[in-house]
């Protein structure tokens, strides 16, 4: 599913079963893997990369290259979030509504709504509802 008014940039490796709502876009040299849900009016910048699956590392009786890959876990981007420069988003995070995630985070945990996130790993700074 596809919304109205969307912007891809160039120099994209993305899935085609994304679901992305109105007036969202993203900046140029990005990933987005499979199962990832963006809302209205979300902005990207660039180099962003969305995982929804990694590989198996739990034996270590097995080299990790042989184990295959994790089940894919869904990522959900709600409305209005603002995402920067070349974060990171790990599989089975959701971001919620009206959140910022500040350029080079790595976000390996769900984000409440209105936060304001930095850092690696992703930390919440500080609430929009508190501005």
């Amino acid at each position: 599913m596809v919304g109205k008014n969307i912007f891809f940039e160039k120099v994209a490796r993305l899935s085609r079963d994304l679901k992305i709502g109105d007036n969202s876009g993203v900046g140029i040299n990005y990933e987005i893997q499979s199962n990832v849900e963006i809302g209205k009016n979300v902005m990207m910048g660039p180099e962003v990369v969305i995982y929804t699956e990694n590989h198996n590392t739990a034996r270590t009786d097995t080299p990790m290259m042989d184990q295959g890959m994790m089940k894919v876990r869904r990522v959900i981007i709600e409305d209005d979030v603002w995402i920067g420069r070349r974060v990171i988003i790990l599989p089975g995070v959701k971001v919620g509504k009206g959140s910022i995630l500040g350029a080079g985070s790595v976000v390996a945990k769900n984000v409440p709504e209105f936060s304001v996130v930095v850092g690696n790993p992703g930390k919440v700074i500080k609430s929009r509802l508190n501005y």
